[in-house]
């Protein structure tokens, strides 16, 4: 079995740094627990420090990473696809790359995948008390807010719909027309699993803060991207019309 961790990049050069302290190691050893295969699909989002370089001076070392490129920045959304178009894995994991859902709870993601064989395993810091406590209260405020929404929308007991921390089986994520190219793709890729019946499993994990650099996230954006998503998921599961427009 082939895993394929996909992780968008924009200027992310101090956290790259850290990669193979904190990263590599600890999914060298995942992959030999499990004794599965797992190679790395990086994708450098048209970003202006260093971090293309970087990235490239590791890949160098390593047989098991593929480096790609945008030219100019396009977002995660783009990012993603991009990376989803380049994998022949059996399955896809997606992170990010401030590695704010840490490396050591991929075994997690495996652990519910190989006990219940679902389509998706999504992180959650929702499910348990405390798994936030790092997250600012104004940041924390926001996330819970359009998670309810969401909640509400798609009528289904999941608690979380907009982190990237996630395992897909690669064959369904791959039958999916994702238009999203911002952070919105994650809510879209859970929102189109729902609503076309695929079986989606949460398990709990803890959410940490930012080390290095910068959040990239624009507010105002995804607010506006959101809504434009709920109403997305209303035309769709409600009246049941195409999810384009």
């Amino acid at each position: 079995m082939l895993v394929s961790i996909i992780v968008p990049l924009y200027n992310e050069e101090d956290n790259v740094d850290n990669y193979e302290l904190e990263l590599f190691p600890v999914v060298d050893e995942i992959a030999e627990r499990y004794n599965i295969s797992i190679n790395f699909v990086f994708i450098d989002d048209g970003s202006k420090d260093q971090t293309l370089e970087r990235i490239n001076a590791i890949a160098a070392r390593r047989e098991n990473i593929l480096v790609l490129h945008h030219d100019t920045n396009r977002g995660m959304g783009a990012a993603l696809k991009t990376g989803f178009a380049h994998t022949d894995a059996d399955l896809i994991i997606t992170m990010d790359a401030d590695l704010t859902f840490r490396p050591e709870d991929i075994s997690a993601l495996l652990e519910a995948y190989f006990r219940e064989r679902p389509e998706c395993v999504s992180g959650s810091p929702y499910l348990q008390s405390g798994l936030m406590k790092e997250v600012a209260p104004i940041r924390l405020f926001l996330s819970k807010t359009v998670n309810f929404m969401y909640r509400m929308l798609l009528r289904q007991p999941i608690t979380c719909v907009s982190p990237i921390f996630r395992l897909y089986r690669a064959e369904t994520l791959k039958k999916l027309d994702l238009e999203s190219e911002n952070f919105e793709i994650n809510a879209e890729i859970i929102s189109k699993y729902l609503i076309f019946g695929y079986r989606v499993v949460e398990i709990p994990v803890e959410l940490h803060k930012r080390r290095y650099g910068e959040s990239k996230i624009n507010i105002r954006r995804e607010v506006r991207n959101n809504l434009k998503m709920m109403r997305k998921i209303v035309r769709t599961k409600y009246f049941h019309q195409p999810w384009r427009s």
